[in-house]
């Protein structure tokens, strides 16, 4: 559920609609104390029993801490409510801000199966919730426990408020007056669990106390982990819920961890304007009609949230519930000798093509379904997700804001000091043929599956002196490519099917991975970073049942020279549209190379250096803390190196940017409070959408056309960024700031919120004088940017220098020797290299490899000016750098040195500088 940044067209929309609507709108009130004499309820680290429901308030201590359970978007601490069973949990979140995009009490929080398997916890859910429009949510001033339930009981929590102001939609609007008004609504939402029963039955009183009627536009929200869920829907399968009608909405985890939904109940919903608007948040909304409430009238809205191990149990649960005819379809996966094969889907799809339910194994390859009767196709898959991670079996997610012990059950997995039982997911067997069954709903219908054994591809990477090194592998099918499922291109789309070359791509930190693979024949391709050779093994054979050892050795032809490469602008899943996991975020880093990582997620800021300790990545990275503000009309701005504040503080302890400051110069100085003295800011895609767009900067002279837009404070921008096209205005307004003598550092940065878009694609070499990340502290890091010790790159690695002078240093005299050097391993081909005074090339020269150690050029080029200038080294190719680097094309570019002539103080050339470039 998580997308991309807003487009272009969604910004215009969601802009046109912020300028309309009513005034008078009522902020969130305060952090209400939970009502006196609320019922604490069951002790939540309580089991429940068989045929009973429970329901309590999580308390502070070892009991507490028990009860709460993790994930990616675990998110429960003491004083929110919980309602569980035997089957599922689900967690109400009490009177308390809280994170993320949606940021008010008594909305379902976390959601997950009970788990007595010995898997940890797999929460996918950030918040389900109740909005108005765009503009309010509902808000909880008391969240109570009516009945604790018990055997045969159900259990009962009850949250009382009303609407209040969405903080951060409105202020990302800028809004002085509200999209809508205070509806001044009674809001009553009524969770209650049954025992045996998968579904949280959520009924919402509507009340207007008003004397004149109140126009209600509401629906149910859903924020969830798009890192770890595809969309499902009933008819459409993984395609997901189309525009209309809703029967249910549900999200499935990857890799085991599980299903939930939505399932309307009293009022229809649908899906809308509203949802496609959202949507560019990573947010679901299923609408209700509009609706009048008369004074005094009361509405009830009802509906369920389900949690279930597969869709066909979900699914089960809602045609039970809509009493709709079923008949049961059972069977089994197992291998020719009785082997079961538990974690393989079985998805059945009827005669027209409609996908009805997905089944999952369980431990002894055994599933269920209930489908409505007739006939069905059942296709039985056992592959494993295209984009894999090298992690421990058994390891979940650390969750942004999960509670630290619920967090440190995740480090121990991953460090190798506890275990936890791995999430089932077959992987690595061809695809039996489908079987066509006829369900009926007078008697059971089987269909049971044979599979051959698992086999696997296992790839092993050394430096050239036989040390494990991190990797990037692409395992492609080879020949005829993959085989035929006989599905067609539309079905596998709804069946979530691969169908392309590629097999695998794989990211391993350890240098070891285990590729699951069915048989056949593949090619490899084995890539580290921009300083390692590239290896490819053009025929992998796979045989049935069986591991195929590949074995691999990447030579470091590029070596280090006390520069560490930095990428300062990275997303993982704290981010609303970070699409990974935070450990895939930093295995990512380490297998493409970068030393000093950037977390910088959108508003939201948390712990990653626990984490690649857990790892054992501290050798290979030092993580650096940040943070990105990211404003709708001033633009996106990072902020580091910063600490996360404690847990109390919402999403960190983040820059409220949405409190609306009166002018970027004011956010700036908020950043600034944030931050600190040392903290420094980096002006992000400066066009695309940035400040220099949103201020409409002139490079021409110099000057904002909107100056409330602009602020000079800053001490970086990014110039190469590796998720934008606009380069090359880039550059040219950062020679035009150098004309001008505005002075700012540029970077190269990645930009990635995928494992697809390599940490490093862009990247910062800084000049550090070291070799070892870990050895650098943070006053080393900021003490070198801040003097501009820097070379932006894709791939090639320059180097320049002036005497003893660095890129960002000034030198004086007007004739100077350049020394010079390019390196690239063979499968970069760094282009031409041009030496620029005042950004005019007085020196070029094509780059051609002679003898095959890395080196494409070292000389020295002679500079000589009669006045002060500056002068930067550029290396630019047209060559694609393949697939892993996202087909972009190898680049350098150093800060500027600056030749002071006089030596009297460096003056900048000035505007005829432009207006001779521009020409």
């Amino acid at each position: 559920m998580r997308h991309p940044l807003l487009s272009t067209s969604v910004c215009l929309s969601l802009l046109a609609l912020a300028a309309c609507g009513d005034p008078d709108g009522k902020p969130m009130s305060g952090q209400d104390s939970q009502s006196p004499g609320t019922d604490p309820g069951a002790d939540p680290a309580q089991a429940a029993g068989a045929g009973e429901a429970l329901a309590g308030v999580i308390r502070d201590g070892s009991a507490g801490e028990a009860a709460l359970t993790g994930g990616i978007t675990a998110e429960a601490r003491s004083g929110d409510v919980v309602l569980w069973n035997e089957h599922v949990r689900f967690v109400v979140q009490g009177v308390r801000p809280g994170n993320g995009i949606v940021h008010t009490a008594g909305n379902v929080l976390d959601a997950d199966l009970v788990r007595t398997d010995g898997t940890l916890g797999r929460d996918t859910v950030e918040d389900v919730f109740l909005a108005f429009g765009l503009s309010r949510l509902f808000h909880a001033d008391t969240v109570e426990v009516i009945s604790a339930g018990g055997p045969g009981t159900e259990a009962v929590v009850v949250a009382r408020g009303t609407d209040v102001l969405w903080e951060y939609w409105e202020g990302m609007f800028e809004r002085t007056t509200p999209l809508i008004a205070d509806m001044g609504l009674e809001l009553v939402t009524t969770y209650t669990l049954a025992p045996d029963s998968r579904a949280l039955e959520i009924s919402t009183e509507l009340t207007n106390p008003g004397d004149t009627p109140v126009s209600v536009d509401v629906a149910d929200g859903i924020f969830a982990s798009g890192e770890d869920l595809l969309p499902w829907a009933p008819g459409a399968g993984h395609r997901g819920p189309a525009t209309g009608a809703l029967d249910a909405a549900w999200f499935v985890g990857r890799s085991g961890e599980g299903v939930f939904g939505l399932v309307p109940s009293s009022e229809p919903q649908s899906v809308g304007l509203l949802a496609e608007l959202a949507s560019e948040l990573g947010i679901f909304f299923a609408e209700v009609d509009d609706f009048e409430l008369q004074p005094g009238e009361t509405r009830t809205l009802r509906r369920s949230l389900v949690v279930a191990p597969d869709i066909a149990a979900g699914e089960a649960s809602r045609h039970q519930a809509a009493g709709t005819t079923v008949g049961s379809l059972t069977g089994t996966a197992l291998e020719a000798d009785g082997t079961p094969v538990p974690g393989v889907r079985v998805h059945f799809v009827d005669a027209t093509g409609s996908v009805g339910a997905v089944a999952r194994t369980d431990a002894t390859g055994a599933y269920r379904a209930e489908l409505p009767p007739g006939p069905w196709t059942a296709h039985a898959i056992a592959a494993a997700p295209t984009e894999r991670v090298d992690r421990p079996a058994g390891a979940g997610r650390l969750g942004p804001f999960t509670a630290d012990v619920v967090n440190d059950r995740v480090l121990a997995v991953l460090d190798g000091s506890n275990t936890a039982t791995d999430a089932f997911f077959a992987a690595g067997r061809s695809t039996p043929a489908p079987i066509d069954v006829e369900v009926s709903a007078s008697s059971d219908a089987t269909a049971d599956f044979v599979f051959a054994p698992a086999s696997a591809v296992r790839v092993t990477v050394t430096d050239s002196t036989g040390d494990p090194l991190p990797a990037l592998l692409d395992l492609r099918w080879a020949g005829d490519g993959r085989p035929d499922t006989g599905v067609d291109a539309d079905l596998a789309d709804a069946l979530e099917l691969e169908t392309g070359a590629r097999h695998a791509w794989g990211w391993t930190h350890t240098g070891t991975m285990d590729l699951a693979a069915p048989p056949g024949t593949y090619s490899l391709v084995v890539g580290h970073s921009w300083r390692h050779s590239r290896e490819t093994v053009a025929e992998v054979v796979v045989t049935e049942g069986e591991t195929t050892e590949v074995e691999v050795t990447l030579d470091e032809v590029v070596p280090r020279d006390g520069w560490l490469a930095m990428d300062s602008h990275l997303h993982a899943s704290p981010s609303f549209d970070g699409a990974l996991p935070m450990e895939d975020r930093l295995i990512g880093c380490a297998t493409s190379g970068v030393d000093l990582p950037i977390c910088t997620d959108h508003d939201a800021l948390t712990r990653y250096d626990t984490l690649a300790t857990a790892l054992s990545l501290d050798s290979r990275l030092q993580v650096v803390h940040g943070l990105e503000v990211t404003t709708l009309g001033r633009g996106h701005f990072n902020l580091f190196p910063l600490q996360p504040a404690p847990q109390t503080e919402p999403n960190g302890g983040v820059v409220r940017w949405w409190d609306i400051p009166a002018d970027t110069e004011q956010l700036f100085s908020w950043m600034r409070a944030t931050g600190g003295a040392d903290a420094m800011v980096q002006v992000n895609h400066p066009r695309s959408p940035g400040m220099f767009g949103f201020a409409s900067f002139d490079r021409t002279t110099g000057l904002p056309g909107a100056p409330d837009k602009w602020s000079w404070d800053f001490e970086l921008m990014e110039v190469l960024n590796g998720g934008t096209t606009d380069f090359d205005a880039l550059r040219s307004d950062w020679f035009a700031m150098l004309d001008l003598g505005h002075i700012r550092v540029p970077t190269g940065v990645s930009d990635s919120h995928y494992r697809y878009i390599p940490c490093g694609l862009a990247r910062t070499d800084v000049f550090l004088d070291a070799s070892d990340p870990a050895a650098v502290s943070t006053s080393d890091l900021l003490a070198a940017l801040d003097a501009g010790h820097v070379v932006i790159a894709s791939a090639t690695t320059l180097r320049a220098g002036i005497d003893d002078a660095l890129p960002g240093d000034t030198v004086t005299g007007g004739a100077h020797t350049l020394d010079l050097q390019v390196r690239a391993p063979a499968w970069v081909e760094p282009g031409t290299l041009h030496v620029r005074v005042n950004g005019v090339s007085v020196h070029e020269v094509a780059l051609t490899e002679a003898d095959g150690d890395g080196v494409w050029l070292d000389d020295t080029v002679d500079v000589a000016v009669d006045a002060d200038a500056w002068v930067v080294v550029e290396v630019a190719g047209d060559t694609s750098l393949g697939d892993a680097w996202r087909n972009a094309t190898p680049y350098a570019l150093t800060n500027a040195f600056f030749i002071d002539v006089d030596g009297d103080g460096w003056q900048p050339p000035g505007l005829a500088s432009i207006a001779a470039r521009e020409r």
